[in-house]
């Protein structure tokens, strides 16, 4: 996807992260790839009829990087959006896990950016009201939402 286009978004940008918050990204691809896979053999002349998710597709080439930790890398499709979660290599600063996510009509993570940093602008309190309430929830396993915790 040479002409894909890879955007932060989440904790890291609104300045919302604890130590352990992940790195959100967005990936938008040209319109040529948004549509769904073939569903049967002929569908698309010359196309391999295997259904595949974006997700997956990338999840495969991510592991032969060398950088990332290969048993780290995870599909959850089951979701309002699906995510490919995946964490570096252990190195001398930190292990940095990472959620790279592909844009769609039910991704909303950077619509939300102008949100929270107008919450933030507006009330400012919020700010410590929300990282207190992140290592709390975290302290008792409840901050990710695919596993029915908040997010």
């Amino acid at each position: 996807w040479p002409r894909a286009q890879i955007k932060m978004y989440g904790s890291h940008v609104t300045k919302l992260c604890i130590p352990s918050s992940d790195m959100d990204f967005v990936i938008s691809l040209p319109a040529v790839h948004k549509n769904a896979p073939a569903t049967a053999p002929g569908d698309l002349e010359g196309r391999n009829a295997i259904i595949e998710t974006n997700q997956k597709v990338l999840a495969r080439k991510l592991k032969s990087e060398s950088w990332l930790d290969q048993r780290s890398i995870k599909v959850i499709e089951r979701t309002a959006v699906p995510v490919i979660k995946v964490s570096t290599k252990d190195s001398r600063s930190r292990v940095v896990q990472l959620d790279l996510s592909f844009d769609a009509k039910e991704h909303h993570g950077l619509e939300a950016l102008n949100m929270i940093r107008h919450i933030l602008e507006q009330l400012p309190m919020v700010r410590p009201l929300v990282l207190v309430l992140k290592q709390f929830l975290l302290d008792r396993g409840l901050l990710t939402a695919y596993t029915g915790g908040l997010s």
